[in-house]
């Protein structure tokens, strides 16, 4: 009878100590389990936001790197849509016709270097057919005429033979002045020396000394 008693107090004694161990443990316990997925969602984001920050530094890279390597060329001319255009620096005159839209019917290329490479700010005039022999011709014009000017001013011109136009090339020199000269020399027979152009009405020593380096007798 004691040995049962023994057994039941034994049995009571553990029930209450379970009972006091789970009272503790729910207390000790944290009102909320933290799950490995609640881990998971930060480190998502923070890969979104390192990935977010790398897009946004190639996309700035690639814009500067555009400005750094894309120029504006003028094309106009026998060209189907002339115009301003940017385009890749390095490029060359055919990239541009084709970003142009082509040639016209009567460009032509032969008179083009279309291997030429661009640079900024270049203008490149596609000519029509047989135009650029009048270019290259009105170009020699000027040139002869710019030559021809200053062998002109530069030229000495013979007081005794020179017409009324080679006469008024002289500073100071007029109609009226140029006729004078022309009236003078052949009352006189022709003048003797530089100097005596200072005889004729109208012409001084000051007048004289414009020119004097310009003319002679011969």
């Amino acid at each position: 009878m004691k040995n049962k008693e023994k057994i039941i107090g034994s049995i009571a004694i553990l029930c209450i100590s379970i009972v006091f161990i789970i009272i503790g443990y729910t207390m000790s316990s944290p009102e909320e389990n933290i799950n490995v997925t609640d881990y998971k969602d930060i480190f998502v984001e923070t890969e979104k936001t390192s990935e977010k920050k790398d897009v946004e530094k190639v996309i700035a890279t690639s814009t500067n790197s555009v400005e750094d390597i894309n120029i504006k060329v003028d094309i106009k001319g026998a060209i189907k849509e002339p115009g301003v255009y940017e385009i890749r620096k390095g490029s060359r005159v055919t990239d541009l016709i084709k970003l142009a839209g082509g040639c016209a019917l009567d460009a032509d290329l032969d008179a083009t270097n279309l291997s030429q490479k661009l640079n900024d700010e270049d203008c490149v005039v596609i000519y029509k057919k047989g135009e650029i022999d009048k270019v290259q011709n009105l170009q020699s014009n000027i040139n002869n005429s710019t030559v021809s000017n200053s062998q002109s001013k530069n030229a000495i011109i013979n007081i005794n033979s020179a017409d009324k136009e080679e006469l008024k090339t002289l500073t100071g020199i007029g109609d009226a002045k140029a006729d004078a000269i022309i009236k003078y020399r052949e009352v006189n027979g022709g003048f003797k020396s530089v100097e005596e152009l200072t005889k004729v009405d109208g012409i001084g020593e000051k007048t004289l000394s414009k020119f004097i380096d310009k003319v002679d007798i011969k």
